[in-house]
This record gives C-alpha cells, sequence and structure tokens, in this order.
C-alpha cells in the first residue's frame, strides 16, 4: 500500500502544482486583463471629460454670445426708441404749431409740388385751420388753381393733394417720416448714439 500511497501522493503533488500552476497563470491573465480594462476605462474617463469640458465651454460660449445677442437687441431697441421719441416730438411740435406757422409750412409744401387742378384734402383734426379762404392764398400764391376737397382725410394733420393721375401725401405724419429717412444719421450722431 505503500508504494499505492505514494502514487496517490505523487498525483495529488502533481495536480495541486498543476492547479497552482494554473491559478497563477489564471490570476496573472486576471490581472492583465483588469489592467488593459482599467487603462480603457481610464481613457473613455478622460475622453468622456475633454467632451464633456468641451461640451460645457460650447455652451458657455453659446451662453455668453446668446447674451451679446439679447444686450445688442436691448440696446438697439433702446435706441430706436429715442429716435422715435425725437421725431415723435417734431411731430407734436407741428401739430401743435401757432396757426400762422403751421399753415405757412403747409403753404410752402403745397406751393411746392401743386399742380394745377389738385384738390387738397385736409386732415380731419384741421378742418378749421385749412379751409377754402387758405386754399385761395396757395392757390394764388403757387399761381395754379386749386380746390378744396369735400372729404376729410383721416390722418393726424397735413393735407393729401389729389388730382387724377396720383396723389401726393403732405400729411403731417409723411412730412415726418421723409424727414427721419434724410436725417436719422445725424439724429443718432446728436444724440450719441
Amino acid at each position: 500500500m505503500v508504494g499505492k500511497q505514494k502514487l496517490i501522493d505523487e498525483i495529488l503533488s502533481s495536480a495541486k502544482k498543476t492547479a497552482a500552476a494554473m491559478v497563477e497563470e489564471a490570476t496573472a491573465e486576471q490581472t492583465e486583463a483588469l489592467a488593459a480594462l482599467r487603462k480603457e476605462l481610464d481613457a473613455a474617463q478622460a475622453e468622456s471629460l475633454a467632451r464633456s469640458d468641451k461640451a460645457a465651454d460650447d455652451y458657455y460660449s453659446g451662453q455668453v454670445k446668446l447674451g451679446d445677442l439679447e444686450a445688442g437687441k436691448a440696446l438697439l431697441h433702446a435706441k430706436q426708441r429715442c429716435v422715435a421719441a425725437v421725431y415723435d416730438g417734431v411731430r407734436d411740435k407741428i401739430l401743435r404749431a401757432p396757426d400762422a406757422e403751421y399753415l405757412a409750412l403747409l403753404q410752402k409744401l403745397v406751393v411746392e409740388v401743386c399742380e394745377d387742378g389738385d384738390e387738397i384734402i385736409a386732415a380731419k383734426s384741421d378742418a378749421k385751420r385749412v379751409n377754402a379762404a387758405w386754399v385761395k392764398k396757395v392757390s394764388a400764391a403757387a399761381k395754379k388753381k386749386l380746390t378744396l376737397s369735400k372729404v376729410q382725410g383721416d390722418f393726424s394733420g397735413g393735407v393729401i393733394l389729389r388730382n387724377p393721375r396720383y396723389d401726393r401725401d403732405l400729411s403731417v405724419d409723411e412730412i415726418v417720416a421723409e424727414l427721419k429717412e434724410r436725417t436719422v444719421g445725424d439724429t443718432l450722431k446728436a444724440l450719441g448714439l
């Protein structure tokens, strides 16, 4: 039995050595695989962080640009309101001018562009100022036949010259709009905008 036991002990010893070698080899492979996986995970994490940082930078940059755009829009809107207030003031000053000044301005404009036979349409608000006597005076100054229309215009002030071919808008709103178109640059400079 001693020989048999010895053989069993040798087989067991050999099996233990083989098993230990296999465990050692598996452990080494596992350690190597874990190291490779750790390396991949670290690289993926670094790439993910870089993408996150870039996305955050892009988002921040986008928000800054958006903020700049919004600030620009707000500034432009404020400038537009300032300019509109100036021209609204001009419009109001014309409309509130004493009759003599107001009618002199309208007369000058009508005389410059009227044609023989034009009909003058006055604003409803100017019915007392722009009357037949005034039209007669303007007609004489222009040396053209002008008539006052029985129709009154639905605009804030001024007149419209009507003839069969076309109308000429000399309403206060149109006068101020043309003035604005010609002078808005100078107005912006004067306002420091």
